[in-house]
């Protein structure tokens, strides 16, 4: 009889092993896919404001002609951005994924989209600081036109950022779930070995 307790317990353990990698291997890859799908997101956001305020500079009001340069800069260097993160999640290793290695992904995802919400408030706040105090400055059209694009691009990358958090939170609850789907059931006289599918 112990003998088939002990039998149990390894086949239990190694199919609950099996089954549970495979759900970590989807779930790595649907994270994954998310996470390349939101860097084309900000890939459009970019040339949109690269190729649209590029075009829009060409103009003689000094407010507007500083707005949109800024929005050219700051298309620049979110398409910078967005290109690194498409090629690093698209270098992320997924064989083999252990819960450890599952959530500590999880957990950093959730969190990097937290931190730059947060500085994106920063970035709203500052662009609306250079407006406010634009006519205290040697070129008010200027430091005006630079913070209402500050003030745009802080405001979209926030409204990006929450919704990237709020994809990705609720993409980890899965990981509740896991490792829950095999069980071992013993009574007595009987053991039963259930997969819940």
């Amino acid at each position: 009889m112990q003998k088939i307790i002990l039998l149990v317990c390894l086949v239990t353990g190694s199919m609950q092993s099996f089954s549970q990698k495979l759900d970590l291997t989807k779930f790595e890859k649907e994270r994954v896919r998310y996470s390349k799908n939101a860097m084309i997101g900000l890939a459009g956001w970019s040339v949109a404001n690269i190729v649209g305020s590029g075009i829009a500079t060409n103009t003689r009001n000094k407010e507007m002609r500083a707005f949109h340069q800024m929005n050219v800069m700051w298309g620049g260097i979110n398409l910078a951005i967005a290109g690194l993160g498409y090629w690093g999640a698209g270098r992320e290793k997924i064989d083999n994924p252990t819960m450890e290695s599952v959530q500590k992904h999880q957990r950093k995802i959730e969190k990097t989209y937290l931190i730059n919400a947060g500085l994106d408030v920063i970035y709203v706040g500052s662009g609306l600081l250079m407006n406010k105090t634009s006519d205290n400055q040697k070129n008010p059209e200027k430091f005006k036109g630079y913070g209402n694009s500050i003030m745009v691009q802080g405001g979209f990358l926030l409204l990006y950022d929450a919704v990237m958090y709020a994809i990705h939170k609720k993409h980890g609850k899965q990981l509740k779930g896991m490792g829950d789907k095999l069980t071992l059931n013993a009574g007595p006289g009987a053991v039963s070995l259930t997969y819940n599918f």
